[in-house]
């Protein structure tokens, strides 16, 4: 879009690992992955060249369940490079929301 706001629709599946044991016959998706959600939204659109550098302001409102789709709603924040409003959105409910900053990626493994 003219935003640069990135779209991406994501739905775990029910056997995934992420729902193993949390909860035990209450299954529902970790908050940490719903923020590897919203990072996957942005590889997706800008290749994987970049890492998280933080997470502000994150809000889990709705519980994910395995049957549940989500939306994921990513916009550069135009005032500061390499910060991203996060939106997971499930039906019409939001589920997570927050802001993301990203920087290049470096790691001990990297040259």
């Amino acid at each position: 879009s003219e935003t640069g706001e990135m779209h991406t629709d994501v739905c775990i599946p029910p056997e995934s690992l992420w729902f193993s044991g949390h909860f035990p016959g209450e299954p529902i998706l970790p908050g940490i992955a719903q923020l590897g959600i919203a990072y996957d939204a942005v590889c997706k659109a800008l290749g994987c060249h970049i890492s998280i550098t933080g997470f502000s302001r994150v809000k889990f409102k709705k519980i994910i369940r395995p049957e549940d789709c989500q939306k994921v709603i990513v916009t550069p924040k135009e005032d500061r490079q390499g910060v991203y409003v996060f939106r997971i959105v499930t039906g019409d409910d939001l589920a997570c929301s927050g802001t993301m900053t990203l920087g290049k990626r470096s790691g001990i493994l990297e040259p």
